[in-house]
């Protein structure tokens, strides 16, 4: 019986759930996107990108929005395709990915920090507004299959300004698997940031460099972003499709599990032993 529970428990430690892994959305349709307005209503689902000072302002990747003319360029150069209007079903994934965020991941293991801090695979949240000021540097550190999950607004409203801070990726970690939600816009200025932004209203960027997506629900507005890189659409599939693998904390426990389940073998040995 003792035999059975462990292997039960190392099992589970196999899966997602028990390891408490944090699950990615689904992007579905709108992952080759670098830049994305979704708004059906002209004024405010545009993607506008405005170059007025050096370096070059620079988008690398695919930009769309709803409606024919919702694109304004000014000065700004742009590598991927420009695709006014996307499909419907872009749309349709754009809101089934805004909302299965919280579905897929509905215990918060950790509050949105303000201050300095290093940050392993979880998610977190803030119930209201979220403001990463000067000087602070949130590192995400682990592995390229890790995911981060920060839920901005879960009382309902709550915007996340960044201003003259910084998040970056430590270990193998991969920007593109960093997820950003919130429930009101997205403003980041003259900030190195990185992860996908899917803002429940709009979504800004004012110098600074990004690397990830910058999806909204109405406007999304650059001035001068050196540069937004996109992800890759074959990379973001893949992170969102893939094969769920074991955490860091979860391989120190199932090797911890199996070493303890080997000794307690060989000591059975021994006492049965003439």
């Amino acid at each position: 019986m003792k035999i059975k529970t462990r292997a039960a428990f190392a099992a589970c430690l196999l899966t997602p759930l028990c390891a408490l892994a944090q699950v990615a959305p689904n992007l579905g349709t709108t992952a080759p996107f670098a830049v994305l307005g979704t708004n059906a209503i002209p004024i405010i689902g545009t993607v506008t990108c405005t170059d007025t000072d050096a370096p070059p302002a620079t988008i690398v990747g695919q930009v769309g929005t709803t409606f024919p003319g919702g694109i304004t360029n000014t000065g700004c150069t742009i590598t991927g395709p420009i695709v006014a209007p996307v499909a419907a079903g872009v749309v349709t994934d754009f809101n089934s990915a805004y909302a299965s965020i919280d579905a897929l991941n509905p215990v918060c293991t950790g509050v949105i920090p303000i201050v300095t801090a290093t940050l392993p695979p979880g998610v977190y949240c803030s119930a209201a507004a979220t403001t990463i000021g000067a000087g602070v540097i949130l590192t995400l550190n682990g592995t390229a299959s890790d995911v981060w999950i920060f839920r901005v607004g879960t009382g309902g409203l709550g915007a996340l300004t960044l201003t003259n801070a910084q998040v970056v990726m430590g270990g193998a970690a991969n920007a593109c698997n960093v997820y950003w939600k919130t429930a009101e816009a997205a403003t980041v200025t003259d900030s190195a940031f990185v992860g996908n932004v899917l803002s429940g209203t709009a979504a800004t960027m004012t110098r600074g460099s990004w690397t990830g997506r910058a999806m909204a629900t109405t406007n999304v507005t650059l001035t001068d972003p050196t540069p937004l890189t996109g992800c890759a659409a074959a990379a973001a599939v893949a992170g969102a499709s893939g094969i769920p693998t074991l955490s860091e904390w979860a391989m120190i426990l199932l090797a911890l599990l199996l070493a303890f389940a080997a000794f307690a073998t060989k000591r059975r040995q021994w006492r049965v032993s003439p």
